[in-house]
């Protein structure tokens, strides 16, 4: 997938983290739905899921070129404030073959500066 697909799919991850369902007898748009009942994906996770992002065929300028789609869509303030919640994580499959999961190959979407990282650390658990 293009950076512009990859773009829209982050915007959708956090749009799902931020999504709540709201009781019966409480319309959309009112005071009373103002903040809302439990997240949509509480339902379904104990915590919401990593985002990992995977590209692959793209070489070392398209992944730059696609990373850095997802960096500038990860600056919007929507986007940024469930990134601090919940970090995201982007990859080539050439190096996850070559180097292992575990191995620092994993760039943070929210700040390519820092450089790869394995993903148990970037994301703050342990494998």
């Amino acid at each position: 997938m293009g950076g512009p697909r990859l773009a829209a799919k982050l915007n959708a991850y956090a749009r799902y983290w931020a999504t709540a369902s709201l009781p019966a007898e409480v319309r959309p748009g009112t005071i009373e739905a103002e903040g809302g009942g439990v997240p949509l994906w509480e339902r379904r996770y104990v915590c919401f899921p990593r985002l990992l992002f995977v590209l692959t065929g793209t070489g070392q300028e398209g992944f730059v070129h696609r990373a850095d789609d997802l960096e500038l869509i990860a600056r919007t303030r929507y986007v940024a404030k469930r990134l601090r919640t919940v970090p995201a994580m982007v990859a080539k499959l050439e190096d996850l073959e070559d180097e292992g999961p575990s191995s620092d190959v994993w760039w943070s979407i929210a700040d390519l500066e820092a450089g790869p990282g394995p993903w148990w650390e970037l994301t703050g658990t342990t494998p």
